[in-house]
């Protein structure tokens, strides 16, 4: 329903407009378009990559024995399929062209992983920045239902958030919630979203496949 009214405010808003504005109008609609269907195709490619990924996990052992083997390493990028359920807003762009996604509207977000977790997993989260750094950089991390130490390292004008997923032998998936102090509006009123951080990328690697 909210696309819904937003492409009739759009609509309405064209339709006002005589001219060269009009002109300016139809260019911006057309040039958004070209975005959003750019970034549905990325979000479609990501997603048969990622069901030809979990196809091959899976592997006949004999007759009756299905075994499943699960990647050492695994990225989800801000222009992958991230779901509004699990706290993600539609996906933006930087200045330079770089996709990410704000996260909200409320305080926690997620994501649910297969890797690996045999010999433990590090786990790295790239975010571009956030409303404001002082209220919302201490962050709770919560694995499986259980709290995870997390330590913030500045990186140019974001930060990362580093953690260790402690060791699992089994082929569950892993459930990987932030959550944040607060959410916030920007102080400037252009945009009324309540908004955690800007993510970018989230990198998980196992142990024993780590470099070094």
């Amino acid at each position: 329903m909210d696309d819904e009214r937003d492409l009739e405010v759009r609509l309405q808003n064209l339709l006002a407009k005589r001219g060269q504005e009009l002109v300016k109008g139809l260019v911006e609609e057309v040039s958004s378009l070209h975005r959003e269907i750019a970034g549905l195709k990325r979000e479609l490619g990501a997603l048969a990559d990622y069901q030809a990924t979990r196809a091959r996990w899976l592997e006949i052992d004999g007759a009756t024995t299905r075994t499943l083997r699960l990647p050492t390493t695994v990225t989800i990028e801000a222009d992958h399929l991230l779901r509004p359920r699990d706290g993600f807003y539609a996906m933006e762009y930087t200045d330079v062209g770089r996709p990410f996604r704000w996260t909200g509207p409320l305080p926690q977000f997620s994501f649910d992983v297969f890797i690996d977790r045999r010999p433990g997993v590090d786990l790295k989260l790239e975010a571009l920045s956030c409303i404001d750094f002082e209220q919302q950089k201490d962050v709770m991390l919560v694995v499986d239902g259980a709290p995870v130490s997390v330590e913030l390292e500045p990186n140019g004008s974001g930060f990362d958030w580093m953690a260790f997923l402690p060791p699992r032998d089994d082929a569950r998936s892993s459930n990987i919630v932030f959550v944040l102090p607060a959410v916030l509006t920007p102080s400037d009123g252009n945009d009324p979203r309540p908004m955690g951080i800007a993510f970018a990328r989230l990198t998980l690697v196992a142990r024993e496949s780590a470099p070094g």
